[in-house]
């Protein structure tokens, strides 16, 4: 459209010019007006020329677009100069006097507003440059977040708090500051202490395992992979400063990521013996496997079998390893259900029980119903939040919700979409007394044939072979730990003396 105009413009100029040079001799009193209206024409169709011609060249600078603002305030200018071309040689206005008194009025105004055209000026240095676009990460010391508009004094930020935060130009343009492109790989370190009598091919091994198994956060890669390294040693601590690095897309997330980190690294390390911190030794892993006050669930755990295994706690995200037998004493595991084990229809059907106190119970938790109804609501639309909230009130597994919801979305083809977000396998929740790993051990599934995901916090009397070995030889500890065993849904289904003979056959 802006070309068309453009075109119009030219020809009605000389469409002017060609009536002017046809005019006869005695029309004198008409010619004058029309060279002057063909002069103004003349003088307007180069102006925007010029404005076509300088607005290519700014958009050619790069792969971003320019702002308003290099282009309003360009056009300011090329108009300016074509309206003073157009008074001095279209009309023979002498333009001394008028250049001189603007030039005091323009020098009064500039001492007036010198901090905002110091910021207009930058703006446009800004703009001319692009050292920084909408959508990039920007920190200056103490302000910090992602660009959401460059405007003409100023730049605004979203800040990690979600509060607004406005930076004058003049600031980014006189002063040092860290851009980071929307989308550009950055790396960042989080330091921590270990005492200095652990190896640090050990150390380091164990950071390696802690943020590469299991997702940390998602905003982690896992290209570039994550990094352990040896920052300093400090002596007068007897501490070696170690760092964990990764790489993420996300600026505004440092704070949570790094706080996800150390908490992985905490039970990771911990589950080794080894304490975040520069005490000494007898200080410093004291408290790492003091299992506190169990309460099981019935049946109760007898305290021999509690004594005989070893404290291993787990933070959130991280996978229960499938060789690890054990007894939940904390917390809470997500278990994945085979296929041979679970009915769907069954578990469509019992969405449609009236629920009891007791369903209640085992609630999805909030986020994973944002998610599962944003992954419907294209489908659905505003049904989607209140179908996901009725079945998350009636059952604790993800993968039921989502095919209960499918059911609602009419189209094959879109059902298939939304079911492909959904877990791969149905899951159920272990709590404080249930067994984990020894269906595994004993044969009776296949090795990692399912996996046990810790929510947010779980603890676990781990046992060794040599561990079982040491309780099967007792008779009192044999016979309690098969009386337990019997309770397993997964290996109660061995009559004692086979349970007790596979034991034999895998300790001995």
């Amino acid at each position: 459209m802006s070309y068309l105009l453009s075109v119009l413009l030219v020809a009605l100029t000389a469409l002017t010019w060609l009536v002017v040079v046809t005019l006869a001799p005695d029309a004198e009193r008409v010619a004058e007006p029309l060279r002057e209206v063909a002069a103004l024409l003349t003088t307007l169709s180069a102006a925007r020329i010029a404005e076509l011609i300088l607005g290519r060249l700014i958009e050619g600078r790069g792969n971003h677009k320019a702002t308003d603002l290099v282009r309003v305030m360009s056009s300011i200018v090329i108009y300016l100069a074509a309206l003073v071309a157009f008074f001095y040689f279209g009309l023979g206005f002498n333009i001394t006097g008028l250049l001189a008194t603007s030039a005091i009025v323009t020098i009064v105004i500039g001492l007036a507003l010198q901090t905002t055209l110091g910021n207009l000026f930058a703006g446009m240095s800004i703009e001319l440059e692009r050292p920084v676009h909408v959508g990039d990460y920007l920190r200056r010391s103490p302000i910090e977040g992602q660009v959401e508009a460059l405007k003409w004094r100023s730049i605004f930020l979203r800040a990690g708090n979600g509060a607004l935060v406005v930076m004058p130009n003049n600031t980014l343009a006189t002063n040092a500051a860290e851009i980071v492109p929307q989308g550009a790989v950055i790396s960042h370190t989080v330091p921590f202490h270990v005492p200095a009598f652990y190896p640090p091919m050990m150390v380091e091994q164990l950071i390696l395992d802690a943020l590469g198994t299991g997702t940390v956060h998602v905003g982690i890669l896992k290209d570039p992979a994550p990094r352990a390294l040896m920052l300093a040693t400090e002596p007068e601590s007897g501490a070696i400063r170690y760092g964990a690095r990764f790489y993420t897309t996300r600026p505004g997330d440092l704070t949570t990521i790094s706080s996800a980190v150390l908490t992985r690294l905490w039970y990771v390390l911990g589950r080794s013996g080894i304490a975040m911190t520069s005490i000494q030794e007898d200080d410093a892993t004291v408290h790492l496997h003091v299992p506190g006050a169990f309460r099981f669930m019935s049946p109760p755990v007898p305290p021999a079998l509690v004594a005989a295994g070893r404290i291993l706690r787990f933070g959130p995200g991280e996978a229960i390893p499938a060789d690890v037998p054990g007894i939940l004493t904390h917390g809470l595991l997500q278990e994945d259900v085979l296929d041979e084990e679970f009915d769907l229809d069954q578990a469509l059907a019992a969405l449609n029980t009236p629920a009891d106190g007791s369903s209640l119970r085992g609630r999805i938790g909030a986020s994973a119903q944002a998610e599962i109804a944003k992954q419907a609501t294209p489908f659905l639309g505003p049904l989607a939040t209140v179908l996901v909230a009725n079945y998350a009130a009636l059952t604790e597994d993800p993968f039921v919700v989502y095919h209960a919801v499918a059911l609602r979305i009419s189209a094959e083809k879109d059902r298939a979409k939304f079911l492909s977000s959904a877990p791969p396998l149905s899951v159920r929740r272990l709590g404080p007394g249930e067994l984990v790993g020894f269906a595994g051990i004993l044969g009776l599934e296949a090795p990692g044939a399912r996996r046990r995901i810790v929510p947010t916090e779980a603890t676990l009397v781990a046992f060794t072979r040599e561990d079982l070995a040491e309780l099967l030889a007792t008779p009192e500890t044999g016979e309690a730990l098969l009386r337990l065993l019997a309770t397993s849904r997964a290996v109660g289904t061995l009559p004692p003396a086979n349970l007790r003979a596979r034991l034999e056959r895998l300790v001995g």
